[in-house]
């Protein structure tokens, strides 16, 4: 078999083998049987959060964070965000098998693991974002997992997206047959590549803003818009963030991709890859509170958490706080007269 014709087909075919398995420990919900049906009472309904782990390491590059959505839920991240006026509810953990590969065979580490995720991810995201009111919050996973979401969104929007990509990296290292690098890394390059990594459709460079890094784009000819760290300091937070979002097309639904690794090391020691310059917390904490209140953003992640890092659970404290702080409140739906 062609080596493109393989990677064309393995996520598929390894999907169809691994299905049956056990899954990871967690709760998994599977979207056909999802609990978070609109619902009788409409009048009544509010826009809902709704929590969920993805239980992968296969996207990273170091093991052992395979359960660090728990963290989020140890700190009572649901019955904050609940008691402060934000609705949410724990969806449980993604099913994903309880066995995926995992070797450093170039051009992808662990391939087709990261696939198989993805496409899993899409179609249970899928079902959630069809529900009126349903905003997903991703915990617990590794940046790959943009390229799932950015499909799932793609779906129920006819393409009509645009992803905010807050990281200290830019995530768009072109896979190259002679070395071996995580999907993380290569993520928004697939995003923007028509490639036989997924299924796409993938974006144009103009669907996609960087903001935040501080370790430059690996492929700048791609054109994406950029506000680097020094860019966010030389304008000010509060007008870069303003000018990122005036940039977004008015009808394009926002997918929300938070690296927290676009924090200063010093300023949360939980980063999965730390970096020494960053935002300072009360930084994040401003920039956050402009981006997170746009009413296009449609689906939320946070990645690259290290709960093993995370001695005492400070950290993840801090996370839960900034969410709960500076998502907007739920509010009712607006119904359709009958």
């Amino acid at each position: 078999m062609k080596r493109r014709e393989f990677l064309t087909t393995a996520g598929a075919a390894a999907l169809a083998l691994t299905l049956d398995s056990t899954y990871a420990n967690g709760q998994p919900v599977p979207a056909s049987a999802s609990p978070l049906q609109p619902p009788i009472n409409a009048e009544s309904a509010t826009s809902t959060y709704v929590i969920l782990g993805v239980p992968l390491r296969a996207g990273s590059l170091y093991p052992g964070n395979e359960n660090d959505a728990q963290a989020y839920r140890d700190a009572d991240l649901v019955k904050q965000l609940n008691h402060a006026g934000r609705s949410a509810v724990d969806a449980g953990n993604l099913p994903i098998p309880s066995y995926l590969p995992h070797h450093s065979v170039p051009p992808i580490r662990s391939w087709p693991a990261p696939r198989i995720v993805w496409d899993l991810l899409s179609e249970h995201l899928t079902g959630i974002l069809k529900q009126p009111g349903q905003t997903p919050l991703l915990i617990g996973c590794d940046c790959s997992v943009v390229v799932g979401t950015a499909q799932a969104l793609s779906k129920v929007t006819s393409n009509d997206i645009h992803v905010l990509y807050i990281d200290g990296d830019c995530d768009d290292a072109a896979p190259i047959s002679s070395r071996s690098q995580s999907a993380a890394s290569c993520a928004v390059w697939f995003l923007t590549h028509d490639s036989p990594f997924w299924n796409g459709p993938p974006l144009k460079p103009s669907q996609v803003s960087f903001v935040g890094w501080t370790t430059p784009s690996q492929s700048p000819e791609t054109g994406i818009r950029s506000t680097s760290l020094a860019d966010l300091r030389r304008i000010g937070i509060r007008q870069s963030a303003q000018q990122v979002l005036a940039a977004i097309p008015p009808s394009a639904a926002i997918l929300l991709h938070l690296d927290i690794d676009v924090f200063r090391a010093s300023d949360l020691t939980p980063i999965y890859f730390p970096h020494e310059e960053g935002l300072s917390l009360e930084e994040g904490k401003e920039l956050l509170g402009i981006l997170l209140q746009d009413p296009r953003i449609r689906h939320i992640e946070i990645s690259e958490y290290a709960a093993l890092r995370d001695v005492g659970q400070n950290s993840v404290h801090q996370l839960v706080q900034i969410l709960v702080d500076k998502l907007p409140p739920s509010k009712p739906q607006a119904t359709s007269p009958c």
